[in-house]
């Protein structure tokens, strides 16, 4: 909480010097003009001996007034943005901080129970799954750290190692697995479409594309158990798949910064366990499916209805017809 009002304060200081600075060259461009209008007998007379002169003095005097106010427009648009990107950055800080400190506190806890020696045979599978749980969840955290540096480092590309699969059977192997994964937040999962639809995939690189999608209808499920529903189709010479979840939805003015860096949706509904996410996940999405040749975006009807992440990717041809 002081955090967060420290950083409005910062953000708070610049912006009213920006707005001062602005009120007080609107100011003088009015001062200027009122001086004009006063001494404009003055200017008559001046203007009947050079005409030229007094011309040129209006002109140029106008045109700086305006591009200071245009350059001090700018300026403070820049400045916005800039200090928007800082606090985009000490939230992916703090919200990496959290989600690194509260597995790792998991486990910690379940391994110093496991030392007891009063522990019956299903107590200890339990603390061992919930240990299992809890690595992933760092595991897929540190991937997505790690692949957000990766594309810093290549200037935003990323090297692929596609190969030909049949993505029906791909994403129902992927479901069975997630399913079992988050058998402890009561997910439900379903799979729609007809195979075969073949794709070039990296499988383990769109396996993230897959976690994050899953990770975040968990985490923004809202009061209900998380239930996701995959339909993959062809559309248009491209193999489409849709992610729809019936969690918390998204405000439309929101969609189209979903996928951008660091961006954490602020919505009166806060994510389940409190836990807003790094603002990275969906820009990973995002990231992989274009190095795949691929389109990805979103629809939502509005808050309380759900969110559709959709991903089109190029067609390949049959394994068959390939050989």
């Amino acid at each position: 909480m002081n955090e967060t009002k420290h950083r409005n304060l910062s953000i708070r200081g610049p912006l009213t010097l920006f707005i001062i600075v602005l009120v007080l060259i609107s100011t003088l461009t009015v001062l200027w003009n009122v001086v004009l209008v006063h001494d404009y007998n003055k200017l008559r007379e001046l203007a009947a001996q050079d005409t030229a002169f007094h011309g040129t003095f209006l002109a140029l005097g106008s045109l700086l007034f305006l591009t200071i106010i245009v350059l001090s427009s700018i300026l403070g648009a820049q400045l916005i943005g800039q200090l928007r990107w800082s606090q985009r950055q000490s939230n992916f800080i703090a919200s990496v901080s959290h989600e690194l400190n509260s597995p790792l506190s998991a486990i910690k806890l379940f391994a110093q129970t496991l030392r007891r020696d009063d522990l019956s045979t299903g107590d200890r599978r339990n603390f061992v799954e919930k240990i299992l749980f809890d690595v992933e969840r760092l595991s897929r955290l540190v991937a997505n750290i790690l692949r957000a540096a990766e594309v810093d480092n290549r200037g935003a590309e990323l090297l692929i190692a596609p190969q030909r699969v049949e993505l029906h059977s791909y994403l129902d192997d992927y479901l069975e697995d997630a399913v079992a994964l988050h058998r402890e937040n009561g997910l439900a999962m379903s799979l729609a479409g007809k195979g075969p639809l073949w794709v070039e995939l990296d499988r383990m690189m769109f396996r993230q594309v897959l976690d994050n999608l899953v990770d975040n209808a968990v985490r923004y499920r809202g009061e209900r158990p998380p239930k996701i529903h995959v339909e993959v189709a062809p559309l248009d010479g491209k193999i489409e798949i849709r992610v729809s979840d019936q969690g918390i939805g998204v405000p439309a003015a929101e969609l189209v910064k979903l996928f951008d860096r660091f961006y954490r949706i602020e919505t009166g509904e806060a994510p389940r366990r409190g836990r807003k996410g790094t603002g990275i996940g969906l820009y990973i999405v995002r990231t992989i499916v274009h190095a795949h040749g691929g389109k990805v975006g979103a629809r939502s009807e509005g808050p309380g209805k759900g969110t559709t992440i959709w991903i089109r990717l190029p067609a390949a041809e049959a394994e068959e017809e390939a050989a």
